[in-house]
């Protein structure tokens, strides 16, 4: 069974049920059921709370209006082996708008059309605001009872069929896969489990559910293979909740092979990585939830370069604070402080800001005259509210009417570094907001507003983006939606887009200022 919960962060006032993984991490809070129909008392509720997103949740931002899928449901009968399916499928057509450089001939148009746009939006730079969809598919299966659960996640950020040419790193296939015990209560209120394979963990997740409007984890992002221990003991109203991992990865890339395309450009001169973490968290009545967070990942692989390159460190101390209200709303906090040492030959076991790895981290954020060496501090928030759950309060809105959500979010990193350019510091920073009106059973509207502001001591860098939407769906609370959206890019005179196969920033490249997207989601 799924339910639709109260929302603070959906177009028609509602999210899509609790985000629960196939593991069973976490549990349709409010409702006092689990899924599946098997009852859950008050205690158990208030004393659910959770760090980070469960490994199975969509590697993706919150999709326009706000609404929140639902992914998963566990057994009730821990004999009750079964299979289950789920997924989640979002598939744009996205076109810039442009004028072509130099005029046009008697045979070409003045005006052209880009595919994907030619916009400042990379996933890996501190731009990125997830305005513009982007391709993503998920399917996650799993086969077990409430004891043990085997995962596997499959994942795609593009559709062959809709692709120029076929671009391997896109298509990253068999994701997670991994294998869940849920440990039998020993202690009563103690709940504990583990997860043991390949797996991605998520910490400093803005959205309730989700990866939030920026679409990416603030403190830090696992991706390797090991352990994850999860424990929860509750007392009274109150929850301490206590977690850790120790991770690798399967491989490295060989020094014999050339990085191309095929590979994504993989870097040599990175050794195979390791990374331990440890998160501690206090949550009281299902309402507030304090979250302290530690990675450090290292490596010290000989065959990084035949040992020519440093052994290359980054460790992230973060702290999250969560208040999910109800009626008066979502709101999420957090700040982190990253240490990177070397970081050029450490691999993606651990990524800041989907940088992707220690290369990437290098040239988005720390500079090439670094050395892969420097600090982050980064501070982000979001608040999401019903203005229908605040009229309902003290009852719970269902989301079956009409209803208008308002989201604020903002994030800011300083990052110093060994680049003579960066030594004194340089802050970067992003706000935006967005208004969504849920108007028929079958019809939103939103408009959203974003401002980048890539370097202080730049303002020609900056830029804003406008961008109203309809969007279409089945009824009021659907699992499907379709997206028509226009977003006009307003830039400063020093923005600059990338070109080139690996992309690289091209000053002669003219960005487009005008884009229109039709995008389709579903999720089940």
């Amino acid at each position: 069974m799924k339910r639709s919960l109260g929302s603070s962060g959906g177009a028609s006032g509602i999210l899509l049920g609790a985000c629960l993984s196939f593991a069973g991490t976490a549990v349709a809070a409010e409702t006092g059921d689990v899924p599946g129909g098997a009852a859950v008392s008050n205690d158990d509720v208030k004393q659910d709370i959770s760090l980070g997103l469960a490994p199975g949740t969509p590697q993706v931002g919150a999709l326009p209006g706000g609404l929140t899928p639902a992914y998963g449901q566990r057994t009730a009968d821990e004999g009750d082996w079964r299979f289950d399916f789920h997924g989640f499928v979002t598939m744009p057509l996205r076109v810039g708008l442009n004028t072509r450089a130099g005029g046009a001939t008697t045979d070409q148009h003045l005006d052209v059309l880009h595919a994907p746009p030619v916009v400042p939006d990379y996933r890996d730079a501190f731009t990125y605001t997830s305005v513009i969809p982007q391709p993503y598919a998920q399917l996650n299966f799993s086969y077990g009872n409430s004891i043990v659960t085997g995962n596997v996640i499959i994942l795609a950020r593009t559709a062959t069929t809709a692709a120029s040419f076929y671009n391997p790193p896109d298509q990253s296939g068999i994701s997670d896969a991994f294998v869940n015990f849920r440990l039998p209560n020993l202690v009563r209120h103690l709940h504990v489990e583990a997860n043991v394979g390949a797996l991605t963990n998520r910490y400093g997740v803005m959205g309730e559910y989700d990866e939030g409007k920026y679409g990416t984890a603030v403190i830090g992002r696992v991706n390797g293979v090991g352990e994850h221990v999860i424990a929860k003991l509750g007392i009274g109203d109150a929850v301490v909740a206590l977690e850790q991992g120790f991770q690798g990865q399967l491989d490295r890339f060989p020094n014999d092979v050339l990085p191309a395309g095929w590979n994504g450009f993989a870097n040599p001169n990175a050794g195979s990585g390791f990374v331990n973490h440890v998160h501690a968290g206090f949550g009281y009545l299902g309402t507030v939830t304090l979250g302290l967070h530690f990675l450090d990942a290292w490596t010290q692989d000989d065959r990084a370069s035949q040992s020519t390159v440093p052994d290359g460190s980054m460790r992230v101390f973060g702290a999250d604070l969560r208040l999910t209200t109800g009626n008066l709303g979502h709101v999420y906090l957090a700040a982190s402080r990253t240490s990177a040492t070397h970081v050029g030959s450490l691999g993606r076991i651990l990524e800041i800001m989907n940088t992707g790895n220690g290369a990437g981290l290098t040239a988005n954020y720390l500079g090439a005259g670094s050395d892969g060496t420097g600090t982050l501090t980064t501070f982000a928030g979001q608040w999401d509210v019903s203005l229908q759950s605040v009229r309902a309060y003290p009852a719970i809105y269902n989301g079956d009417s009409r209803d208008v959500v308002l989201s604020l979010f903002a994030m800011q990193t300083k990052v110093t570094s060994n680049d003579p350019t960066l030594a004194a510091g340089v802050t970067k920073r992003k706000l935006g907001g967005e208004a969504s009106a849920s108007l028929l059973p079958w019809l939103a509207a939103s408009l959203r507003v974003d401002r980048v502001v890539p370097d202080d001591h730049d303002a020609s860098q900056s830029f804003s983006v406008v961008s109203p939407r309809l969007i279409f769906r089945s009824k009021w609370q659907a699992h499907d939606q379709v997206v028509l959206q226009y977003s006009r890019f307003l830039y400063n005179s020093g923005v600059f887009v990338r070109s080139g196969y690996p992309a690289a920033v091209d000053p002669t490249l003219r960005p487009d200022r005008d884009v229109i997207s039709l995008s389709a989601s579903m999720w089940w």
